[in-house]
């Protein structure tokens, strides 16, 4: 097991951070998070600091100590400095524009794709022109919930994954793609 779950999260100045009811709420420049309790941990705030302790001695009582501290870092990160998640549109005629229902997909479909984007979540879309590549269009998910932005990140990027050899697709920026070769002519001899 990791050592990290005893280890504090100390909390920055413009962090305000309350536990009522087995619920933890965390609020900072950017917005409000707010998250229910393990039932096998306890949340203790100090001064300058958060201590999760586990309320029993057993693997899953330590499995939840881990991940609610995890959880509360992500919070106290997510409403400092935010979360963001980008993707990359690549194929001939493949595009995106934002519509009143949420982001409109045109990936080589008869119809075009409609992804919801939820209103704490902002979305910039960018074109850049490419000579190799075409026209990318970058999209940019911005938020304070790191699960819900890679929640919608990844409803995005099922509506066309990247194929093979060409590389058509929606796909995340940091990837890396493996391009396979396409069918060889057999040179009879």
């Amino acid at each position: 097991m990791s050592k990290n779950r005893f280890r504090p999260v100390s909390i920055p100045k413009q962090v305000k951070i309350s536990v009522e009811d087995s619920i933890i709420k965390v609020g900072g420049p950017l917005g409000n998070l707010e998250r229910k309790i393990g039932s096998k941990v306890q949340v203790v705030v100090e001064q300058d600091q958060i201590a999760v302790k586990a309320l029993e001695n057993t693997k899953t009582a330590a499995a939840q100590q881990g991940t609610m501290r995890s959880l509360i870092l992500n919070m106290i990160d997510g409403v400092v400095k935010g979360f963001e998640k980008t993707l990359i549109i690549e194929g001939t005629g493949y595009r995106a524009q934002m519509s009143g229902a949420g982001l409109q997909l045109f990936l080589g479909y008869s119809k075009p794709k409609t992804v919801a984007i939820p209103k704490d979540i902002k979305c910039e879309l960018k074109v850049v022109k490419s000579a190799e590549k075409g026209d990318l269009t970058y999209i940019t998910l911005k938020g304070v919930d790191k699960q819900k932005v890679g929640d919608v990140a990844a409803l995005v990027k099922k509506t066309r994954k990247p194929d093979p050899y060409k590389h058509k697709g929606v796909r995340y920026a940091d990837e890396v793609l493996r391009k396979k070769i396409g069918k060889r002519a057999v040179v009879q001899a």
